[in-house]
């Protein structure tokens, strides 16, 4: 395995109070159309329409990049962003806790779908696993064993 390098961080020019009042539009921006997107993920997979959710991944993937590089970079810029309107900068203060909330949802709905793909899956395994047992009595009997044991089982997603 190859040692990690680290790479010094590129010391960033402050921004102006100008280029601040760009970055803060171009957050709110991002972040309505990301809230947008979870949302309309959330209500995909809650209509099992899992596929077409599947294809907001990319979309997802990279306004979240967008989003994550844009606070970042006014992180570093206090001053700057004191400089803002305040109704500007509460404006994003809305729309994040917009998206938090959204967020939050769509992470609730996704682990109730995968909660139940898994139990859904469990239970094949262990019915295929019930099916291929031989029915068998120990010393006194009765059965050896009254839970199934799961079967391993193989799941293709060409289909």
């Amino acid at each position: 395995m190859t040692p990690r390098r680290l790479v010094p961080a590129v010391p960033r020019p402050p921004l102006s109070p100008e280029d601040a009042a760009r970055r803060i539009s171009q957050i709110a921006d991002t972040v309505e159309r990301l809230t947008a997107v979870i949302a309309e993920e959330t209500r995909l997979v809650r209509s099992g329409a899992y596929d077409a959710a599947g294809l907001l991944a990319a979309e997802k993937g990279e306004l979240s990049g967008r989003y994550m590089l844009a606070v970042d970079g006014l992180a570093a810029n206090a001053e700057a962003v004191a400089a803002q309107p305040r109704e500007n900068v509460e404006q994003v203060e809305r729309l994040h806790a917009d998206f938090r909330a959204a967020l939050d949802e769509n992470l609730l709905v996704l682990g109730t779908a995968r909660s139940v793909a898994e139990s859904l899956l469990r239970g094949v395994a262990e019915e295929i696993g019930q099916k291929g047992r031989p029915e068998t009595y120990d010393a006194r009997g009765g059965g050896t064993d009254g839970r199934p044991k799961a079967s391993p089982i193989t799941l293709s997603r060409g289909a």
